[in-house]
Protein backbone atom coordinates (compact mmCIF):
# COMPACT_ATOMS: atom_id res chain seq x y z
CA UNK A 1 0.00 0.00 0.00
CA UNK A 2 1.47 3.61 -0.45
CA UNK A 3 3.34 4.89 2.15
CA UNK A 4 4.76 8.26 3.38
CA UNK A 5 8.43 9.25 3.22
CA UNK A 6 10.40 12.35 4.94
CA UNK A 7 12.03 14.82 2.75
CA UNK A 8 14.50 17.60 2.91
CA UNK A 9 11.80 19.81 2.47
CA UNK A 10 10.29 18.66 5.90
CA UNK A 11 6.97 17.93 4.14
CA UNK A 12 5.72 14.28 3.52
CA UNK A 13 5.67 12.40 -0.09
CA UNK A 14 3.60 9.59 -0.80
CA UNK A 15 4.92 6.63 -2.18
CA UNK A 16 3.76 2.97 -4.09
CA UNK A 17 5.75 0.58 -4.42
CA UNK A 18 5.82 -1.63 -8.08
CA UNK A 19 7.55 -4.68 -9.31
CA UNK A 20 9.77 -3.75 -12.71
CA UNK A 21 11.76 -6.18 -14.80
CA UNK A 22 15.02 -4.68 -15.00
CA UNK A 23 16.13 -6.55 -18.17
CA UNK A 24 15.16 -9.72 -20.02
CA UNK A 25 15.03 -13.00 -18.11
CA UNK A 26 12.82 -14.67 -15.51
CA UNK A 27 12.25 -14.38 -11.70
CA UNK A 28 15.67 -13.28 -10.85
CA UNK A 29 15.59 -9.99 -13.07
CA UNK A 30 12.45 -8.66 -10.86
CA UNK A 31 13.04 -5.95 -8.47
CA UNK A 32 10.60 -3.98 -6.17
CA UNK A 33 11.10 -0.25 -7.04
CA UNK A 34 9.47 2.98 -4.99
CA UNK A 35 7.58 5.88 -7.46
CA UNK A 36 6.26 8.88 -6.28
CA UNK A 37 2.28 9.07 -6.17
CA UNK A 38 1.29 11.75 -8.42
CA UNK A 39 -2.17 13.35 -9.00
CA UNK A 40 -3.95 11.59 -11.64
CA UNK A 41 -3.73 13.24 -15.39
CA UNK A 42 -7.08 14.84 -17.01
CA UNK A 43 -8.87 11.71 -18.13
CA UNK A 44 -7.33 9.21 -15.89
CA UNK A 45 -8.54 7.54 -12.75
CA UNK A 46 -5.74 6.38 -10.13
CA UNK A 47 -6.40 3.10 -8.86
CA UNK A 48 -5.29 1.04 -5.89
CA UNK A 49 -4.71 -2.33 -7.72
CA UNK A 50 -6.19 -5.12 -5.52
CA UNK A 51 -4.89 -7.79 -7.96
CA UNK A 52 -3.24 -8.87 -11.05
CA UNK A 53 -2.55 -11.46 -13.17
CA UNK A 54 0.30 -13.76 -13.64
CA UNK A 55 -0.02 -16.05 -17.37
CA UNK A 56 2.13 -16.74 -20.25
CA UNK A 57 1.84 -13.68 -21.79
CA UNK A 58 4.17 -12.04 -19.01
CA UNK A 59 6.77 -14.66 -19.78
CA UNK A 60 7.02 -13.94 -22.97
CA UNK A 61 7.29 -9.90 -21.89
CA UNK A 62 10.24 -10.57 -19.42
CA UNK A 63 11.92 -13.42 -21.81
CA UNK A 64 11.02 -10.88 -24.77
CA UNK A 65 9.67 -13.62 -27.38
CA UNK A 66 6.87 -11.87 -27.95
CA UNK A 67 6.87 -9.11 -31.22
CA UNK A 68 5.08 -6.58 -28.22
CA UNK A 69 7.60 -7.07 -25.89
CA UNK A 70 7.70 -3.99 -24.05
CA UNK A 71 11.63 -2.81 -23.93
CA UNK A 72 13.47 -3.48 -19.93
CA UNK A 73 12.88 -1.78 -17.51
CA UNK A 74 9.11 -2.28 -17.34
CA UNK A 75 5.73 -3.59 -15.02
CA UNK A 76 4.80 -6.05 -16.16
CA UNK A 77 0.82 -7.12 -15.32
CA UNK A 78 -1.41 -7.97 -18.08
CA UNK A 79 -4.68 -7.10 -16.35
CA UNK A 80 -5.54 -5.72 -12.88
CA UNK A 81 -8.54 -5.30 -10.82
CA UNK A 82 -8.44 -2.31 -8.45
CA UNK A 83 -10.36 0.59 -6.88
CA UNK A 84 -10.23 3.70 -7.82
CA UNK A 85 -9.24 6.42 -5.18
CA UNK A 86 -9.03 9.87 -7.34
CA UNK A 87 -9.88 11.38 -11.24
CA UNK A 88 -8.68 13.93 -12.92
CA UNK A 89 -10.25 16.36 -14.70
CA UNK A 90 -13.16 15.14 -16.80
CA UNK A 91 -13.36 12.01 -15.60
CA UNK A 92 -16.87 10.83 -15.47
CA UNK A 93 -17.37 6.68 -16.54
CA UNK A 94 -16.55 5.89 -12.30
CA UNK A 95 -16.02 7.58 -9.47
CA UNK A 96 -14.16 7.68 -5.99
CA UNK A 97 -14.96 4.00 -4.69
CA UNK A 98 -15.69 1.98 -7.74
CA UNK A 99 -14.44 -0.98 -7.91
CA UNK A 100 -13.26 -1.51 -11.62
CA UNK A 101 -11.07 -4.14 -14.15
CA UNK A 102 -8.86 -3.09 -17.19
CA UNK A 103 -6.51 -5.25 -19.80
CA UNK A 104 -3.19 -3.22 -18.95
CA UNK A 105 -1.30 -5.14 -21.36
CA UNK A 106 1.56 -4.73 -18.53
CA UNK A 107 1.84 -2.49 -15.75
CA UNK A 108 -0.51 -4.67 -13.74
CA UNK A 109 2.68 -5.47 -10.79
CA UNK A 110 2.22 -2.47 -8.78
CA UNK A 111 0.07 -0.87 -6.18
CA UNK A 112 -1.26 2.20 -7.69
CA UNK A 113 -1.86 2.63 -11.81
CA UNK A 114 -3.19 5.34 -13.97
CA UNK A 115 -4.91 4.57 -16.34
CA UNK A 116 -7.69 6.49 -18.97
CA UNK A 117 -11.38 6.13 -18.22
CA UNK A 118 -11.84 4.50 -21.75
CA UNK A 119 -9.96 1.66 -20.30
CA UNK A 120 -12.14 0.57 -17.32
CA UNK A 121 -14.52 -1.80 -16.88
CA UNK A 122 -17.05 -2.15 -13.50
CA UNK A 123 -16.69 -4.87 -11.23
CA UNK A 124 -19.51 -5.49 -8.51
CA UNK A 125 -17.89 -4.91 -5.19
CA UNK A 126 -19.03 -8.38 -4.10
CA UNK A 127 -16.83 -10.36 -5.86
CA UNK A 128 -13.36 -11.72 -5.38
CA UNK A 129 -10.94 -9.47 -7.03
CA UNK A 130 -8.51 -12.19 -7.32
CA UNK A 131 -10.73 -14.29 -8.87
CA UNK A 132 -12.48 -11.82 -11.31
CA UNK A 133 -9.02 -10.80 -12.34
CA UNK A 134 -8.38 -14.35 -14.14
CA UNK A 135 -11.26 -13.84 -16.27
CA UNK A 136 -9.91 -10.08 -18.04
CA UNK A 137 -7.70 -11.40 -20.72
CA UNK A 138 -8.84 -15.43 -21.04
CA UNK A 139 -12.88 -14.48 -21.06
CA UNK A 140 -12.31 -11.25 -23.40
CA UNK A 141 -10.05 -13.08 -25.60
CA UNK A 142 -12.45 -16.27 -25.97
CA UNK A 143 -15.91 -14.01 -26.38
CA UNK A 144 -13.97 -11.49 -29.33
CA UNK A 145 -13.01 -14.71 -30.79
CA UNK A 146 -16.69 -16.48 -30.63
CA UNK A 147 -18.59 -13.80 -31.22
CA UNK A 148 -16.91 -11.36 -33.25
CA UNK A 149 -14.82 -12.61 -35.31
CA UNK A 150 -16.38 -16.36 -36.17
CA UNK A 151 -19.88 -14.88 -35.13
CA UNK A 152 -20.68 -18.44 -33.84
CA UNK A 153 -24.49 -19.29 -33.83
CA UNK A 154 -26.15 -22.02 -31.92
CA UNK A 155 -25.55 -25.66 -33.11
CA UNK A 156 -22.25 -25.15 -35.22
CA UNK A 157 -19.75 -27.58 -35.00
CA UNK A 158 -16.36 -26.77 -33.97
CA UNK A 159 -12.64 -28.21 -32.95
CA UNK A 160 -10.89 -26.49 -29.68
CA UNK A 161 -7.26 -27.32 -30.42
CA UNK A 162 -5.22 -27.27 -26.99
CA UNK A 163 -8.42 -26.80 -24.97
CA UNK A 164 -7.03 -26.93 -21.39
CA UNK A 165 -5.33 -23.91 -21.09
CA UNK A 166 -7.04 -20.24 -19.74
CA UNK A 167 -8.38 -19.37 -23.01
CA UNK A 168 -9.46 -22.65 -24.01
CA UNK A 169 -11.27 -23.15 -20.60
CA UNK A 170 -12.97 -19.97 -21.47
CA UNK A 171 -13.68 -21.01 -25.04
CA UNK A 172 -15.41 -24.17 -23.83
CA UNK A 173 -17.27 -22.63 -21.16
CA UNK A 174 -18.88 -19.75 -22.97
CA UNK A 175 -18.91 -22.12 -26.20
CA UNK A 176 -21.43 -24.16 -24.03
CA UNK A 177 -23.87 -21.34 -23.08
CA UNK A 178 -23.80 -20.75 -27.19
CA UNK A 179 -24.87 -24.04 -28.09
CA UNK A 180 -21.92 -25.42 -29.92
CA UNK A 181 -20.73 -28.54 -30.57
CA UNK A 182 -17.52 -29.26 -29.33
CA UNK A 183 -14.66 -31.26 -29.99
CA UNK A 184 -11.50 -30.41 -27.77
CA UNK A 185 -7.51 -31.49 -27.92
CA UNK A 186 -5.80 -32.04 -24.45
CA UNK A 187 -4.00 -34.34 -22.34
CA UNK A 188 -6.00 -37.41 -21.04
CA UNK A 189 -5.81 -36.38 -17.60
CA UNK A 190 -7.65 -33.14 -18.27
CA UNK A 191 -10.35 -34.88 -20.44
CA UNK A 192 -13.52 -34.97 -17.63
CA UNK A 193 -12.98 -31.60 -17.57
CA UNK A 194 -13.64 -31.29 -21.20
CA UNK A 195 -16.35 -33.77 -21.04
CA UNK A 196 -17.40 -31.66 -17.51
CA UNK A 197 -17.62 -28.38 -19.76
CA UNK A 198 -19.88 -30.48 -22.46
CA UNK A 199 -16.93 -31.30 -25.05
CA UNK A 200 -15.86 -34.40 -26.87
CA UNK A 201 -12.02 -34.80 -25.25
CA UNK A 202 -9.30 -36.15 -27.91
CA UNK A 203 -5.97 -36.86 -26.73
CA UNK A 204 -3.59 -35.37 -29.21
CA UNK A 205 -0.59 -37.86 -27.68
CA UNK A 206 -2.04 -41.04 -29.39
CA UNK A 207 -5.25 -39.90 -31.48
CA UNK A 208 -5.24 -38.13 -35.03
CA UNK A 209 -7.81 -35.21 -34.64
CA UNK A 210 -8.19 -35.40 -38.33
CA UNK A 211 -8.90 -38.55 -38.83
CA UNK A 212 -11.27 -38.76 -36.15
CA UNK A 213 -13.18 -35.77 -37.16
CA UNK A 214 -13.05 -36.73 -40.72
CA UNK A 215 -15.14 -39.48 -39.43
CA UNK A 216 -17.23 -38.52 -37.21
CA UNK A 217 -18.17 -35.01 -39.17
CA UNK A 218 -17.63 -36.22 -42.37
CA UNK A 219 -19.75 -32.52 -43.98
CA UNK A 220 -16.45 -30.82 -41.97
CA UNK A 221 -16.83 -28.08 -39.32
CA UNK A 222 -17.89 -24.63 -38.65
CA UNK A 223 -15.13 -23.65 -36.93
CA UNK A 224 -11.57 -24.45 -35.57
CA UNK A 225 -9.87 -22.10 -32.80
CA UNK A 226 -6.20 -23.23 -32.48
CA UNK A 227 -4.32 -22.29 -29.28
CA UNK A 228 -1.42 -24.32 -30.12
CA UNK A 229 0.13 -22.95 -33.70
CA UNK A 230 2.69 -24.10 -35.92
CA UNK A 231 1.52 -27.24 -37.78
CA UNK A 232 -1.63 -27.86 -35.28
CA UNK A 233 -3.18 -24.95 -37.53
CA UNK A 234 -2.46 -26.54 -41.53
CA UNK A 235 -4.04 -30.03 -39.63
CA UNK A 236 -7.09 -27.83 -38.36
CA UNK A 237 -7.74 -26.47 -41.74
CA UNK A 238 -8.32 -30.14 -43.02
CA UNK A 239 -11.17 -30.75 -40.91
CA UNK A 240 -12.69 -27.56 -41.90
CA UNK A 241 -15.93 -27.47 -44.28
CA UNK A 242 -15.93 -25.53 -47.65
CA UNK A 243 -16.12 -21.78 -46.00
CA UNK A 244 -14.95 -22.73 -42.68
CA UNK A 245 -12.87 -20.47 -40.96
CA UNK A 246 -9.30 -21.19 -38.54
CA UNK A 247 -9.21 -18.91 -35.60
CA UNK A 248 -5.60 -19.17 -34.34
CA UNK A 249 -5.04 -17.05 -30.96
CA UNK A 250 -1.60 -18.71 -29.90
CA UNK A 251 0.53 -18.15 -33.06
CA UNK A 252 4.54 -19.36 -32.66
CA UNK A 253 6.11 -16.47 -30.21
CA UNK A 254 7.99 -13.98 -32.76
CA UNK A 255 5.02 -14.06 -35.09
CA UNK A 256 3.09 -10.78 -35.45
CA UNK A 257 0.12 -11.59 -34.92
CA UNK A 258 -1.49 -12.67 -31.75
CA UNK A 259 -5.34 -13.61 -33.56
CA UNK A 260 -6.61 -13.80 -36.73
CA UNK A 261 -8.44 -15.52 -38.79
CA UNK A 262 -7.57 -18.31 -41.98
Amino acid sequence: MPVTRPNNTGKEDMEYKSVIATQRGGPEVLQVVGNDLRAPAAGEAQIKVLATGVGRTDLNYLHGYSPFSPKAPFVPGYEIVGVVEALGAGVSRVAVGDRVAALTGHGGYTEIIYLGQEHLAPVPASLDPGEVVTLVLNYVSAWQMLHRVAKVKAGDKVLLIGASGGVGTALLQLGRLAGLKMYATASPEKHYLLAEMGAFPIDYHTQDFVELLRQAEPGGLDFVFDGMGGAESQRGLAVLRSGGKLVAYAPPTGLGRSCWVC
